[in-house]
């Protein structure tokens, strides 16, 4: 056995007569080198490497280069090698292929004869793609965790096998995944496609991040795409660039072959990675089939099991660690939905949520449920665990009248040395009548205790703590750079009273009927018909809208839109540092989408850094942008 590993790899793994097809998922024509490509650089080279290659002719690669590990020193050493290779590509050209140095030799070598205009044409078109043998390795174990689940979905719903890898594509398997634009768990699934899907997103729980929650989401929208497309191939890459664009794209092409569409169709959306999409697909299916071919060193990890209970009553993870008798960390490990704010406020896990725990714990449901339903709160523990979000406009007073509680009290539960510093989207916990009134958070990597009488407590909140930050000693150095505050300054979220029950509202960033339906418990069907709105339209950013809302919803309105805002941020600093900034001139042509597209940041960590109060989605040429330069965290 293993002699034969050895020399189906002496003989070469990426060989064309080695890729994975079928007819449901068929690799033809230009496909085959594509796919051959992505092969390679998930089983060839490492994270701190890249090939050096022609942007459309994947088989040309030109070299290795080794990667700086800082991101600036690897943006400069990726220009300073661009140069490098342009010159000596219009250096043979100019020679036509005639006394060579050595360099350009082996450069002419991988190009083969051509024309000098072809040349020339070749030098324009370098790109760099990272190796990820490394961390295709590390998502490879990964998936064996939740791959048995995935796969038996997707047997049930009438799905191919194949499909159950397409995760090491989107997220290399990684649980806790994250993407600059706001995409989550291991099908990266954005809000509003995750919300389309039946997936519960809330301050507490994020089903995005459940793998078999967000499987049988994904598994749903591959099977509409299929619907709509015909073809799995299309259904794929329409799960990057949507089934109507995949649509526009075979009407312009005239063929539903993926191989020719990504041949010909010069869609303006329709990038390197959408057209590569199908075949990394690919590549990982042929790897995933036979892991030991690539990595002999492999070895299949044993099936994760867990076991679950429909949780009877609301709980707060304290109370639920303390009942069960286990740590933070193993609540955390099983049930990835679980949002960090539900950990470090005090939150409620909603009756019948379904917890995972340990597969140990499998004979002692029934005792653990009945347990957890003798649980009482007294009114006053309910009372203690609410939590406000500062909207804009908002002072203590109102607050603590709104609370029926003392405003000294507030100040007091939540260490604020100076009162008139509170902000929009400031988290503050309400303190019950007889709560003590020094307070103090559990203890997280990012943040700091708050303890009786700090000597100095700054109230500006750092993306990296989620709490208020002290002079004591922290328990991770935050970066020097990170200038970002998780915070509503920027935010328009005032209701003006119109009638009875009838406010108006601005529509702001990310925010669809459907979320106010949710908030409201009032139809988005009525609240398109108090609006003149038809079925087909949809709301902007910036439009003002009225919306019906209940006396009695009123306050919960407020908080859930605050949080919905809130949360939007948190989750991207659990993931993300910003480490500067730069300066944009907006030239003629650019549209503030294409420009947070190529950037990959969201449109709400734009705005907070523009010093233009008035600063919108609509954008003139001259223009100076503060672009914020982020990083990712490793986790």
């Amino acid at each position: 056995m293993h002699f034969l590993i050895k020399l189906i790899l002496m003989v070469g793994l990426t060989s064309s007569t080695l890729v994975y097809s079928n007819s449901k998922f068929p690799v033809q024509g230009s496909m085959k080198k594509r796919v051959d490509f992505w092969v390679k650089v998930y089983t060839e080279i490492n994270s701190n490497q890249a090939f050096v290659h022609d942007t459309d002719n994947l088989d040309l690669i030109y070299g290795i280069v080794k990667l700086p590990r800082n991101r600036k020193q690897k943006n400069r050493f990726l220009k300073k090698e661009k140069k490098r290779y342009r010159k000596i590509i219009q250096s043979i050209a100019k020679k036509n292929y005639v006394n060579l140095n050595q360099s350009e030799k082996k450069v002419a070598k991988v190009i083969g004869e051509k024309s000098y205009n072809q040349l020339i044409k070749l030098s324009r078109n370098f790109r760099f793609q990272g190796g990820l043998k490394d961390r295709y390795l590390v998502g490879l174990k990964q998936s064996y965790l939740y791959l048995d689940y995935i796969q038996k979905t997707f047997k049930k719903l009438g799905l191919p096998k194949e499909l159950s890898y397409l995760p090491h594509v989107e997220s290399s398997f990684n649980y806790k995944a994250y993407s600059k634009v706001g995409a989550a768990g291991i099908w990266q699934f954005m809000r509003s496609t995750g919300r389309l899907y039946k997936l519960k997103i809330n301050y507490v729980i994020d089903e995005r991040r459940d793998p078999i929650k967000a499987t049988k989401a994904a598994a749903r929208l591959l099977k509409d795409n299929y619907r709509i497309l015909g073809t799995w191939p299309l259904a794929l890459t329409a799960y990057n660039h949507g089934p109507q664009s995949i649509k526009r794209a075979i009407k312009r092409v005239g063929t539903k072959r993926i191989d020719k569409i990504v041949e010909r169709y010069q869609g303006r959306r329709f990038g390197f990675a959408s057209k590569n999409f199908y075949a990394t697909f690919m590549a990982t299916v042929k790897i995933s089939e036979k892991p030991y071919l690539y990595f002999p060193q492999f070895k299949k990890p044993k099936v994760f099991k867990y076991t679950e209970l429909d949780l009877p009553k609301p709980i707060t993870i304290k109370k639920l660690t303390e009942t069960l008798n286990i740590k933070e960390s193993v609540i955390k490990n099983y049930n990835f939905d679980i949002r960090k704010s539900a950990y470090t406020s005090p939150l409620y896990l909603p009756k019948g949520y379904k917890i995972k725990l340990p597969y140990s714990f499998k004979n002692k449901v029934t005792g653990i449920k009945n347990k957890l339903a003798l649980i009482q709160f007294s009114q006053e523990q309910l009372y203690a665990q609410k939590l406000h979000i500062v909207s804009r406009g908002e002072n203590l007073y109102d607050i603590s009248r709104l609370y029926r509680t003392n405003m000294h009290r507030i100040i007091q539960f939540n260490n604020l040395i100076d009162p008139s510093k509170i902000y929009p989207g400031m988290k503050l916990k309400i303190p019950a009548k007889k709560e003590k009134l020094i307070a103090s958070k559990p203890k997280t990597k990012t943040e700091t205790i708050i303890k009786k009488a700090p000597q100095k407590i700054s109230l500006n909140k750092n993306p990296l703590n989620h709490g208020f930050t002290t002079t004591s000693k922290q328990i991770h150095k935050t970066p020097k750079k990170l200038t970002a505050k998780i915070n509503l300054t920027k935010y328009e979220l005032a209701l003006k009273k119109v009638g009875k029950n009838t406010y108006k509202l601005k529509v702001e960033n990310e925010e669809t009927l459907g979320h106010y339906a949710d908030w409201t418990l009032v139809s988005s069907r009525k609240i398109r018909a108090i609006n003149g709105l038809s079925k087909r339209s949809h709301i902007r950013f910036g439009q003002t809208l009225k919306v019906i809302i209940p006396e009695e919803k009123l306050h919960d309105f407020k908080l859930e839109r605050n949080e919905y805002h809130l949360s939007l941020q948190e989750d991207f600093f659990n993931s993300f540092i910003v480490t500067g900034t730069e300066v944009y001139k907006v030239k003629r042509g650019d549209t503030l989408s294409a420009i947070l597209g190529k950037k990959s940041i969201p449109f709400w960590l734009l705005r907070q850094y523009q010093t233009d109060e008035n600063f919108s989605n609509k954008i003139y040429v001259g223009q100076k942008i503060l672009i914020p330069e982020v990083e990712e965290i490793n986790q």
